[in-house]
């Protein structure tokens, strides 16, 4: 029973852990709709990468809503790539279209 109920508490609060993630990153907001595609997170540059159905022009918008301005910005081979610093850490948001679907990739580094 003890085990049952330990084994009860450990899901939770794996489950309650893992919902956490998927709102941020590193500190960056990660939208809502967002499809996890990727995450290698265990030693730096930390990368995360995801789908969502937002339009590129909203998904820009909201990094800039949530960030501020970058600090610069670019596009490259039909992709956006916008920089940030995010709590002294620099922070690289590219945005590509896929199909009806926007591809997100983020880059956070020392």
């Amino acid at each position: 029973m003890r085990l049952a109920v330990f084994f009860s508490a450990a899901v939770l609060l794996g489950c309650l852990s893992t919902s956490s993630h998927a709102n941020d990153f590193f500190q960056v907001p990660v939208p809502s709709d967002a499809k996890e595609l990727a995450r290698l997170d265990s030693k730096m540059p930390a990368v995360l990468s995801y789908f969502s159905q937002r339009s590129a022009m909203a998904l820009r918008d909201y990094y800039v809503q949530q960030l501020g301005e970058p600090q610069s910005e670019q596009t490259v081979f039909g992709r956006e790539q916008l920089y940030f610093n995010v709590n002294g850490q620099q922070v690289r948001i590219m945005i590509s279209s896929r199909d009806d679907w926007q591809q997100v990739d983020i880059m956070v580094q020392n």
